[in-house]
This record gives C-alpha cells, sequence and structure tokens, in this order.
C-alpha cells in the first residue's frame, strides 16, 4: 500500500511537470512604456523593441523548444521507471526554476539601476508586480515610463507544479523510509 501511494504521487508530479512544459504561454510579462517588452518562460522567449520582434528571441525559442522535449522526456522517464520497476526519482526542475522566477523582478532592477544606472541615473523601483513609474534623467530632462511587470496564469500552475513537485518530494522519501 506505501509503495502504491508513493509511486502514484510521483506519477502525479510528473505528469504536472509534463503539463508545465505543454503549456502554450509566458510565464512573465514586463515592458516598459511599450518600448521594451518581455514575455518569457522557462519554455518560451519573446522580446519586442520599439514594435519589432527582435530575432535573438526566435533563436532562443528554437533552443527552448529543444529543452521543452527534454523535461518532458525526463518525466516520462521517471513515471517508466516508477511503475515498471519501483525506481522513484523526481525531477525538481520546475520546482527550483518556478522559485527563481519570483526573482525576475529583483534582476531587472539590478539592471536598470546599476547597467542602465551606468549610462543615466535611473529610479528603477526594487519589486515591481503590476505596474510602476520608473524614471530616469536624459540630458538633463527627467522622463519617466510606465513598467509593468507580472506573471501569468501560466505561471501560477507552474508554481503549483513545482510546489507539489517539492511536497511529492519530502512524501515519498518518508514512505520510501517506511517501505
Amino acid at each position: 500500500m506505501i509503495v502504491r501511494k508513493r509511486t502514484l504521487i510521483l506519477v502525479i508530479s510528473m505528469l504536472l511537470n509534463v503539463l508545465v512544459a505543454l503549456l502554450p504561454g509566458y510565464w512573465w510579462y514586463y515592458s516598459a512604456g511599450g518600448m521594451v517588452v518581455i514575455k518569457d518562460s522557462l519554455f518560451s522567449f519573446y522580446l519586442e523593441f520599439l514594435g519589432k520582434e527582435l530575432e535573438i528571441g526566435i533563436v532562443i525559442n528554437y533552443i527552448l523548444f529543444a529543452f521543452r522535449f527534454y523535461v518532458i522526456s525526463v518525466s516520462l522517464y521517471y513515471i517508466y521507471l516508477a511503475l515498471k520497476k519501483d525506481v522513484i526519482n523526481n525531477y525538481l526542475l520546475i520546482t527550483w526554476i518556478s522559485y527563481l522566477y519570483l526573482l525576475d523582478p529583483l534582476i531587472f532592477y539590478l539592471l536598470f539601476n546599476y547597467v542602465v544606472g551606468y549610462v543615466t541615473p535611473t529610479k528603477y523601483p526594487l519589486f515591481i508586480i503590476g505596474s510602476q513609474n520608473m524614471s530616469m534623467s536624459y540630458k538633463n530632462v527627467m522622463i519617466t515610463i510606465l513598467v509593468e511587470s507580472y506573471p501569468t496564469i501560466y505561471y501560477w500552475i507552474a508554481l503549483f507544479a513545482g510546489t507539489f513537485n517539492l511536497i511529492s518530494r519530502i512524501i515519498t522519501g518518508r514512505l520510501s523510509k517506511l517501505s
């Protein structure tokens, strides 16, 4: 009975990884006054500058598309191992990446205040989820830009799956000790 519970929890966890890998949308959306728009996730990336999609985003998406199938393959292989050989392996990539995505607003803060701020004085708010104004000075002119940064529903699904993966790792580890 313990072995069945352990296997079921792992299978659900790995199926959630597959679901996240198959999600068609982006996890986070960023916009700096509409001049720069970034939409990204672990499996897709979009970059627009002044209304034009940049080619680098297309190249990155080819790599991320292959990575999507890697995550699906590993997750399905772990399901196979659990069902056929009773080997319990947890694949926690979705867990760690979904938690690290919470750092995205902090990364933009550092980028704007210390990289862009090196060129021109910039005051970017520390942690934006939603929209806020960012101010910068250029040639003695104060420029204010509306900055938007928010997670999408696909991010919350990935975070749920990642959290479930982490919990399943703890539970399957405890159940393995009992059997």
